[in-house]
């Protein structure tokens, strides 16, 4: 049995959620009371909710073999822990920027350099910068990085943004989205300062796919579902009936514009009448029928040219899955697997 952890709540919850149906991997949770669900396609996995930050935890200790979570978390809590591998690095939802952030009120410090120098300048009048943050191992080396020595760690697990009108610290260090809750919190972010961008990605703890040739290959099929369905949404089928006196006439002419030709290059076949019978090539043309695969964004260019060469009936259908010779994403996870560590 795979232990695969996901969010339990908020926002990355919802969107783990809806990432996974539309890879083919709904989550049914028939208990919301419950944290444990399953995989209907894929049986073997058992869901497990927990906060993102446990996620990374659990992976680390290997009391979970699978997780999805933020970067930013695995960044501060995991860092070059050799028992975590990423298997994808961005699931495309979950964007975050870890930044610095100043009151409003600091018209004089607009970019890391200003916030270098007042650390300076408060540290000759023995002070220092009192940074509220969740996130003290990835804060602590970009001020290192960036010159700003002199400063103090505040630990905050509740509400980061507002430390600076409690008091409790002069600045803070935390994600934001938009920026919104900093603007309600007359706090700007200070230029330069963007310590890291921040997504969901999906984790696998090495010990679990080493020793477990089962849970392996549960891995695998999961990154083939979600790598394909990911392709997919690049690409869209087009399906047309096209007049030609023989399939290599209309194969031809369509792949005379390469771009919208598919993939490969048209599928071209004869098209029946309903009497099942080839028309008559002395009489009238006969009809092909061609499928082809293109970029979304071309579908109307490949539309245009389906219609300059007399096509008829053209049919634009979504892609669900779109498989290549081979995974990438386990076709690296088998190289990090296969790395020694420490």
């Amino acid at each position: 049995m795979l232990r695969f952890a996901i969010p339990s709540k908020g926002s990355l919850y919802d969107a783990a959620l809806a990432f996974l149906d539309s890879s083919g991997l709904k989550v049914s949770r028939p208990n919301p009371r419950q944290y444990t669900a399953r995989i209907k396609a894929l049986p073997e996995v058992e869901v497990l909710l927990h906060r993102s930050a446990d996620v990374v935890q659990k992976v680390v200790a290997g009391d979970v073999d699978m997780g999805i979570t933020g970067l930013d978390l695995l960044s501060e809590l995991a860092g070059d822990e050799p028992n975590v591998v990423i298997a994808i690095d961005d699931l495309g939802f979950g964007g975050v920027d870890l930044v610095l952030a100043v009151p409003e009120a600091w018209v004089d410090v607009q970019s890391w350099r200003d916030l270098a120098d007042l650390a300076a300048e408060w540290a000759a009048e023995g002070r220092q910068l009192r940074i509220a943050t969740k996130y003290p191992n990835l804060v602590r080396g970009f001020c290192y990085r960036q010159g700003i020595n002199v400063f103090t760690l505040v630990d905050s697990q509740g509400a980061t943004e507002a430390a600076p009108v409690l008091g409790y610290a002069d600045l803070i260090a935390d994600i934001t989205e938009t920026g919104t809750t900093f603007r309600e919190n007359r706090l700007k972010i200070v230029a330069g300062t963007t310590i890291l961008r921040s997504q969901a990605c999906l984790i696998v703890g090495r010990r679990a796919m080493q020793q477990d040739p089962a849970k392996l290959a549960t891995v695998k099929a999961m990154l083939e579902l979600i790598e394909a369905r990911r392709r997919a949404r690049g690409f869209a089928q087009v399906i047309a009936n096209v007049p030609g006196t023989d399939g290599s006439d209309v194969g031809r002419r369509i792949v005379a514009v390469p771009e919208l030709a598919g993939l490969q290059g048209p599928t071209v076949a004869p098209v029946f009448d309903k009497a099942g019978k080839l028309s008559d090539t002395q009489v009238s043309p006969r009809w092909y029928s061609v499928s082809l695969v293109v970029q979304s964004d071309r579908t109307l260019a490949a539309v245009d040219h389906l219609r300059s060469l007399g096509s008829t009936g053209i049919v634009v259908l979504p892609l669900h899955y779109v498989f290549g010779d081979r995974a990438d994403s386990f076709a690296r996870l088998q190289e990090q697997l296969a790395q020694s560590v420490g």
